[in-house]
């Protein structure tokens, strides 16, 4: 289940995300959805492709698990008549309208089990109309191989974090906890916020079947945001199903 006390994390996540190419994501995403104009869009997050997805004249109904994450995004969002906000469970969703395409983007996946996922695909299938398209990503298997029981530290001079992964191989997955020390702009001193996640390991052979037993087809799995298909080093799966 996702972690609901992203209080403090919603303050430093789109500083966390800014090498993030939204951009490149949506350039992509659009792309595949042609010109579907009502989309739904799971574990939002602070809103980013939503906003960019709104100013490109597409209709977003955006969820998230966490209020905190979502009044980051209405703070970005505004009064954009657009965008739909809701609070809700990727696992358990349900939302009495039917979208043209659906997204999840930044690893949504990668926080909930096999179980969990397999809910949340049919939710998905269910929310969508015929003839639309599912766009989501996972970190891959290769990706959390090379990070297990790994410690990382980062600073930009802004921001400072200690990351470190501890892998469970009974449950397979990995224990994040992130310490990050953020430097107030007037008084130059560090508050320490700390962070701890469950992410999990999901092969793309166990979300292809998922996908499938929940109906949709025709599944496609690309390297990151590129068109080449996905190879052995890829860190990031960009699956595109469809629903006939």
């Amino acid at each position: 289940m996702l972690n609901k006390s992203y209080k403090e994390f919603s303050q430093i996540y789109d500083l966390l995300m800014n090498d993030v190419d939204y951009d490149k994501w949506t350039s992509f995403i659009t792309d595949k959805i042609k010109e579907s104009k009502k989309i739904l869009e799971a574990a939002c997050g602070t809103g980013s492709i939503t906003c960019m997805l709104a100013d490109l004249d597409r209709r977003v109904t955006a969820f998230d698990l966490s209020q905190d994450m979502l009044m980051r995004a209405n703070e970005k969002i505004g009064r954009n008549p657009s965008i739909r906000l809701l609070n809700m469970d990727m696992a358990d969703f349900k939302i009495d309208d039917k979208f043209d395409a659906a997204i999840c983007c930044c690893d949504g996946v990668n926080y909930i089990t096999e179980d969990e996922a397999d809910r949340f695909f049919k939710n998905i299938y269910n929310h969508l109309e015929d003839n639309s398209r599912f766009i989501f990503d996972i970190s891959t298997k290769y990706k959390y191989d090379s990070m297990f029981n790994d410690t990382y530290v980062y600073d930009d001079g802004d921001i400072f974090y200690v990351w470190e992964n501890i892998h469970d191989e009974e449950s397979n997955s990995v224990n994040v906890e992130i310490n990050f020390f953020v430097q107030d702009s007037l008084n130059k001193k560090y508050s320490r916020i700390n962070e701890v996640q469950t992410q999990y390991v999901h092969s793309t052979n166990t979300i292809t079947r998922l996908l499938e037993k929940s109906g949709f087809s025709d599944i496609e799995i690309y390297d990151d945001y590129n068109e080449g298909p996905l190879k052995d080093d890829s860190l990031r799966a960009v699956f595109c199903a469809s629903k006939k």
